[in-house]
């Protein structure tokens, strides 16, 4: 009966200490996320951080877990539909212009012309429109549907508190340590502006690799058109009850 009991204590410790950690967990090592957004999708982008306004604070995310030795060569990829042309501007990032190195391989110059940013001459996009680097065909980050620009954003520290900025529940958690940086954007042109973060994760055990923010973990702003929303399902829980309360009330007072 003894061994039985503390078997059990043990149990129960093991999986509080899991519930406890799932946050961190779960947390993506990178994450972008607009300041003010709501969780939602539109189309083909799914599951994404949307945010109607034009100028906004971007926040990139770099995550560590005990296995990451160093974050580096941060990379924000910016899509905008195929054929329209624009002006971004983003504080703390710098558009790439010369091809750049890295151990997962070369990111190419801004070689396109001025068909994408018209501040910006010659520095505006890539002559081919093939995206560079593999996203698993994550929306929009396609061929046929966006246009690219990258910037160098650096390199990410283990330096504080970082949260999970999860567009797949609408919720945002404080989960894990690592770094935020807030970059400033503005554009106008573009029906929308979409967001994505990479860099190279270096391990402490294992093969060092390139890694992207998942789906759920990007963002997108729509000045032009704004997207529909999708509540989170706790919304959707709330909602409900209430217009069956309201019904309720209503078939009280008719009696």
């Amino acid at each position: 009966m003894e061994v039985g009991k503390y078997a059990h204590i043990g149990c129960a410790a093991v999986f509080a200490l899991l519930v406890s950690l799932s946050p961190a967990l779960a947390t993506p090592t990178f994450q972008v996320y607009i300041e003010g957004a709501t969780a939602g999708s539109a189309g083909g982008d799914e599951d994404t951080w949307f945010t109607n306004d034009g100028t906004f604070n971007l926040v990139a995310v770099g995550a560590y877990t005990p296995n990451t030795a160093s974050l580096s060569f941060g990379t924000l990829l910016v899509s905008v539909p195929q054929g329209q042309t624009g002006t971004i501007s983003i504080g703390g990032a710098t558009l790439l212009t010369t091809t750049r190195s890295t151990p997962f391989g070369s990111i190419p110059n801004g070689s396109a012309n001025v068909d994408l940013l018209t501040n910006v001459a010659g520095n505006d996009g890539y002559a081919n429109k093939e995206p560079v680097l593999d996203l698993n065909n994550h929306f929009p980050y396609q061929n046929t549907v966006a246009d690219f620009l990258y910037y160098d954003v650096g390199d990410f520290g283990d330096v504080g508190p970082v949260h999970n900025y999860d567009a797949d529940t609408g919720e945002i958690t404080l989960a894990g340590t690592g770094q935020e940086k807030i970059l400033s954007v503005s554009g106008s042109g573009f029906d929308w502006v979409h967001f994505d973060l990479g860099g190279y994760l270096d391990k402490v055990r294992g093969s060092d690799s390139w890694d992207i923010n998942p789906g759920s973990h990007d963002a997108t702003s729509t000045p032009r058109t704004p997207p529909p929303t999708i509540p989170a399902p706790g919304s959707l829980l709330i909602g409900a009850f209430g217009v069956s309360l309201v019904g309720w009330i209503r078939m009280r007072r008719a009696r």
